[in-house]
């Protein structure tokens, strides 16, 4: 009797990645969310406990890992200054902010983990890469080697451009006010199978979003914002579904070794 051949395993846009593996749990959902809470909660309160431990009252540290986009040894430095004050007057620096890697572009723990997630997530020489928002430090990394880079800012500012596989925003969408006007932007410049990637300040222990005035802080936000700003929480998964793309879902990363300390750090993918 003939054997059965074996089966190929399906096909992976990651399997490309050129990228160790992006440590993280993900949700599409506050419930589900919620249930890891449920299930993880000693898991996060002992994180959080060895951070604290690493409180100093020096003006900085320094901390040794390996930078996952470089693939090499690296020291990531933190400032202590506007960081969580403990009681004893030592600083737990602001893990997200800083981290910040001694490679050629010293990318911070959030702008580094972007980076890597795109990476992990499939960038290819053929890649047609949209950049939305601001200029950030972690672009050049992002445009090397692939087929064609365009940068919108602010949305909408792209004319009919379109048919690009990847879009990439980092901390901007927050500040923009029609943000479900702009998730569709972003969805019909992708072809299908595109992923938008990106991160923004996330309130992960709120269902829904509000829009809120910033105040005396409006002037450090970009114009188009005009003085306001999301906070975002769950229902922004929904917002992005009723966009357009098929699929969205919230990262929550963690990892010592590659430099991603901090709580509650968020990335977010959404795929067409």
């Amino acid at each position: 009797m003939a054997s059965t051949p074996p089966q190929a395993a399906p096909f992976d846009i990651g399997s490309f990645a050129l990228s160790p593996k992006f440590p993280a749990w993900h949700f599409t959902s506050h419930a589900q969310f919620r249930e890891f809470l449920e299930r993880e909660q000693s898991e996060l309160d002992a994180r959080y406990e060895y951070e604290t431990s690493l409180a100093t009252r020096e003006k900085r540290i320094t901390q040794h890992g390996t930078c996952a986009p470089c693939l090499r040894a690296a020291r990531f430095t933190s400032d202590s200054a506007g960081g969580e004050a403990l009681r004893d007057g030592r600083m737990v620096p602001n893990w997200r902010e800083s981290m910040v890697c001694d490679c050629r572009e010293g990318l911070s723990n959030r702008q580094r983990a972007l980076l890597h997630f795109a990476q992990a997530t499939g960038i290819l020489p053929w890649t047609r890469l949209l950049l939305v928002g601001p200029p950030s430090p972690s672009d050049l990394r992002l445009a090397a080697g692939v087929a064609e880079v365009k940068t919108m800012r602010p949305i909408g500012s792209l004319g009919e451009a379109a048919g690009f596989h990847m879009a990439v925003s980092q901390d901007y969408l927050q500040h923009v006010p029609e943000l479900d006007a702009a998730f569709a932007d972003v969805c019909g410049r992708l072809l299908g199978g595109g992923r938008f990637i990106f991160s923004v300040p996330f309130h992960c222990h709120a269902a829904s979003s509000e829009l809120i005035d910033l105040g005396a802080f409006a002037g450090q936000i970009p114009p188009e914002a005009r003085g306001r700003s999301h906070r975002l929480g769950w229902d922004m998964l929904d917002m992005l579904r009723q966009a357009g793309f098929r699929e969205a879902a919230a990262y929550l990363y963690w990892s010592e070794e590659l430099g991603y300390l901090g709580a509650w750090n968020f990335m977010f993918r959404a795929v067409k």
